[in-house]
């Protein structure tokens, strides 16, 4: 019963690596890995067929060819094992030949050779009608051969893993050290020190089904192969058939065994006869449910042609959130873009997900579930993950099945989060190909955006400039004959002066100055704004200055009239009534170890009469203003947010009416 068990099971598994081989040219894989993952499933496959004549006693007479075949096939092995761990190793995309995998096939080539004079081999044991080979005592230089090649590759991945930053690949070389490399230690002992040491017994034989066991399961984690449905169900084929053998082995005890040689042309049948049915049983379902599938040529012929069409940020987020929830049926998208500031991502659509939630996600410091985003860079499908890993535990926590990266170039422009509620959700290879059109397409019209905006801009600017010019050239004269001739009518002085201090505003917000950049303590800079203005008594100053805050490159003209301005607002803004003024300074450390810049955070609080909430998202454009009737220009906060801009910061408020203001300043620096 054993021997048919064990005969029958080496056939199935034979069939396992014909079909691997099928299965990785099927889906085309770009890695490097890949060929060499063939060659190894064919090297195994010339074991296996050889494993199996040698359970056919009939065929002693060609058992010295045999045995050389299976000798050969084995010792090819090691060389394609080492150089499969240099090339991932290495991460590169085409695998170099170096001394040590040259090294290794040189052995192979001189063991080989020397096999082929009998120098390993003294002839056959037959027992139980099974064929082994009887080794000289030469072969133990092949087991140590063997045994250095498990120790070079033990090494080898203990050395990637003390480097690598990578969550995925931190999990698949645990994933070898842990039970790859020990269960293939365990097998190859048992199955060749028995033969040695003459411990003969059909069962040895079935260490080759689980060596080729766990070759499947390197390239299921190494993702040579997409664990998608179509591999779901050849492998539970494979399983069921597996379980099936071992009660027909018991029911069918004598059986020929050239019947193993023929099972390996009748599994295959049976596997090809198995995907018809079941690909006939699941057409029928879809014409039933007609909605489960969608079209991928429809979809991406969608996404090609509405993408381009989009030339706001917040308009295009909105469209492929909708349509990434439409074709992949999750209940959870969001659009996050990153951005130069002290909280790199900006989530500028959601739908489904938790804002308070996402927010803490992605603004946590040195949160280990952005710097895999920001490092890996590829697409990353929850399912496929350990669920021990902290990354699945991440997304699991927050109901996120997959994770879309925005890429140009070098630059990272964002990510697209797909998720729902369900704990298990069923992401096929199709929507993977979506997913990554998506990742492509999304990247392409963002990064346009942001050319067109900049364009735009610039154009405006340009127009502004030549506006301001006229302006400044048509009234300068205007305004200088009225001051000389209206000296003794003091409201046409102020209307005058004023008109002179919006044409001057006008000209330096459409022509910015160049900056002039000097390193300066940012405290006495502020104190020397506050000297500029008349500070009411009723109103206190109070500041908050880290000690700890390094001087900063900015331009000391253009950013003190930022503090004057601010500072004169927030007064305006407490005229009738006394309150105080509050300014805090300190460093902030970045959030993203891929964008290390730190910031300099300057929070200038007043207790005013507020800003209305429907002015907020205006006071920083042009000539908007509250205080027409007081001489407001509408260009103050406008050259704020434009001098702070150009030194690469940020300026945000926060307001509510009879309560006070706050203005928010980041700078970047370097220390």
């Amino acid at each position: 019963m054993i021997v048919n068990f064990t005969g029958f099971l080496l056939a199935l598994i034979i069939v396992m690596h014909i079909w691997m081989i099928f299965i990785i040219y099927r889906m085309s894989v770009g890695s490097m890995l890949s060929p060499l993952y063939v060659y190894l499933n064919f090297l195994m496959i010339l074991v296996e067929i050889s494993t199996l004549l040698f359970m056919t006693y009939k065929l002693i007479p060609y058992s010295d060819t045999i045995i050389k075949v299976h000798f050969i096939a084995e010792v090819f092995v090691p060389p394609i094992l080492v150089y499969l761990t240099q090339t991932y190793i290495s991460g590169s995309k085409i695998p170099r030949f170096t001394p040590i995998n040259i090294s290794f096939f040189a052995i192979s080539l001189v063991l080989s050779g020397l096999a082929l004079v009998d120098f390993f081999m003294e002839g056959i044991i037959l027992h139980q009608n099974i064929i082994f080979p009887e080794y000289t005592v030469f072969y133990w230089c092949v087991v140590i051969y063997f045994y250095f090649t498990f120790i070079f590759i033990l090494i080898e991945f203990l050395k990637k893993y003390q480097t690598e930053k990578r969550e995925i690949d931190l999990n698949n070389i645990k994933f070898i050290l842990a039970f790859v490399i020990p269960i293939s230690l365990l097998s190859f002992t048992v199955l060749k020190l028995m033969i040695l040491w003459e411990v003969l017994h059909p069962l040895l034989y079935i260490n080759y089904p689980v060596l080729s066991l766990l070759i499947f399961s390197i390239a299921l984690k190494l993702q040579m192969v997409d664990f998608d449905e179509y591999t779901a169900r050849t492998f539970s084929f494979f399983l069921l058939t597996g379980l099936l053998l071992f009660p027909f082995s018991y029911l069918v005890p004598t059986v020929d065994k050239m019947l193993y040689l023929l099972a390996v042309p009748f599994f295959l049948g049976l596997l090809f006869i198995y995907h018809i049915t079941l690909k006939l049983i699941l057409n029928r379902i879809q014409k039933n449910t007609p909605d489960s599938e969608y079209d991928l040529e429809d979809e991406l012929e969608t996404l090609l042609s509405e993408t381009e069409k989009y030339i706001d940020n917040q308009a295009l987020a909105q469209f492929i959130g909708e349509l990434s929830l439409k074709v992949l049926k999750c209940t959870k998208s969001a659009v996050i873009l990153s951005r130069f500031d002290i909280k790199p991502y900006q989530t500028i659509y959601l739908n489904g997900f938790d804002r308070e939630e996402l927010d803490t996600l992605m603004g946590t410091a040195n949160s280990p579930f952005i710097e895999t985003l920001e490092f890996n860079r590829s697409i990353i499908n929850k399912f496929e993950l350990s669920q021990n890993s902290g990354l699945y535990q991440t997304m699991d926590k927050y109901n996120i099945y997959l994770v879309i990266p925005m890429t140009m170039q070098s630059a990272l422009l964002g990510f697209i989060l797909l998720g729902g509620e369900r704990k298990y959700f069923r992401i096929t290879r199709k929507d993977l190909k979506f997913a990554r059109f998506l990742s492509i397409k999304a990247s392409y019209a963002f990064h346009n955006i942001q050319e067109i905006q900049k364009m735009v801009q610039s154009q405006k600017m340009a127009g502004l400039g030549t506006m301001a010019s006229q302006l400044a050239h048509d009234f300068q004269s205007f305004i200088t004959l009225v001051k000389l001739q209206s000296k003794d009518n003091e409201p046409l002085q102020q209307h005058a002066s004023h008109m002179e201090k919006l044409v001057k505003d006008l000209l330096h917000y459409s022509r910015p100055k160049e900056l002039h950049l000097t390193p300066v303590n940012i405290h006495e800079l502020i104190e020397m704004s506050l000297d500029m203005i008349e500070i009411p008594p009723s109103i206190q100053i109070e500041k908050h200055y880290s000690d700890s805050v390094p001087r900063i490159n900015v331009d000391i003209d253009q950013m003190r009239r930022v503090f004057v301005n601010l500072f004169e607002n927030s007064i305006n803004a407490m005229k009738n009534k006394s309150g105080r003024i509050k300014i805090s300074i300190k460093p902030l450390r970045p959030l993203s170890n891929f964008r290390r810049n730190t910031w300099l955070y300057i929070e200038i609080l007043d207790e005013g009469e507020g800003i209305p909430e429907e002015f907020l998202e205006k006071i920083f454009e042009p000539f908007f203003t509250t205080r027409k009737n007081v001489g407001g220009s509408g260009m103050g906060l406008a050259i704020t947010r434009q001098i702070i801009s150009s030194h690469k910061g940020f300026i945000d408020v926060t307001s509510k009416q009879n309560k006070g203001t706050i203005f928010n300043i980041r700078l970047p620096y370097v220390r």
